[in-house]
C-alpha cells in the first residue's frame, strides 16, 4: 500500500472516530516525541530488521520516573446486591521504575439505596512495554452505607407486622469500610504521554465474604516525564 494510501486512511478513520489516532500507526517508531526514546531510536531499524521493529515498536522503558493523573470508571457488582454500582476514581499515579507504578486516588460510588467513598491505593506491576499487562495489589478505606434483600430472613426489618413481605429490605451497615484487593489488567499507551487502562478488582471486605465486590473498569490517564 503506498504511503499516500495511508495516510488517507488515517485521515478518513480520524474523521470517523473524531479523536486523534496512537502515534505509531503509520510506522513503528511510535514514541519519537520523547528525548530519551528518540535519543535511542534516531535511526531506526531496517525494513528487514523484523526483530528491531518489534523492539522499537514495544519499547515504552522510558517511563521510569514519570507521573501524572488519571481518572477511571466502573461498576461495582456483587451477586446479593440488587443493583450494581457506578464508581469514578480520581488520583495519582507514578513510575517507580517502568516497570513497578504506585497510585492513590479518591473514589466514590453510588446505586439506587448503596453508595461509599473513600481513598485507594495500590501497587501495579506491568511489563515495560507500550501494551503492557499488569497485576497489582491495592486497598480501599472509606465510608459506605449498603441496603441489601431482607426478603428470607424470618426478621420484620421494617416493622410493618409482616415477615419477608416482597420488596422487604434491610441495612447492612454503614459506617467505615476496608477492603484489599489483587488486580490484573492492561495498559495501552495511545502516545508517550496518554495512557488507556482497563482492570478488575476483586475487593476483599472487612465485613465478611458476603460483602466481597468485583470491580471492572477502565480509564486513561496523562503523564509527564520532565
Amino acid at each position: 500500500m503506498k504511503l499516500s494510501n495511508q495516510i488517507l486512511i488515517a485521515i478518513v478513520l480520524n474523521a470517523v472516530c473524531g479523536c486523534s489516532l496512537p502515534t505509531g500507526i503509520l510506522r513503528s517508531r511510535w514514541a519519537m516525541e520523547d528525548p530519551e526514546y528518540a535519543a535511542k531510536y534516531s535511526e531506526g531499524a531496517e525494513k528487514t530488521d523484523i526483530p528491531g521493529k518489534i523492539k522499537q515498536a514495544a519499547d515504552a522503558r522510558f517511563q521510569n520516573g514519570s507521573s501524572g493523573m488519571f481518572i477511571s470508571g466502573g461498576v461495582y457488582t456483587r451477586p446479593d446486591a440488587k443493583t450494581a454500582l457506578g464508581a469514578v476514581d480520581v488520583g495519582v499515579e507514578s513510575y517507580l521504575t517502568s516497570f513497578l507504578t504506585t497510585r492513590g486516588s479518591l473514589m466514590a460510588a453510588a446505586g439506587d439505596d448503596d453508595w461509599l467513598t473513600g481513598l485507594d491505593l495500590g501497587l501495579r506491576l506491568q511489563s515495560p512495554t507500550r501494551l503492557a499487562p499488569f497485576v497489582g495489589i491495592g486497598t480501599f478505606a472509606g465510608y459506605a452505607e449498603e441496603v441489601v434483600s431482607a426478603e428470607d430472613d424470618w426478621i420484620d426489618n421494617d416493622d410493618d407486622g409482616f415477615v419477608d413481605e416482597r420488596g422487604e429490605d434491610k441495612e447492612r451497615f454503614s459506617g467505615f469500610l476496608a477492603s484489599l484487593y489483587p488486580e490484573v489488567g492492561g495498559h495501552f499507551w495511545w502516545t508517550p504521554n496518554l495512557r488507556l487502562t482497563g482492570f478488575g478488582r476483586y475487593m476483599v471486605s472487612t465485613e465478611g465474604r458476603e460483602a466481597d465486590d468485583w470491580l471492572i473498569g477502565g480509564g486513561l490517564a496523562i503523564f509527564s516525564n520532565e
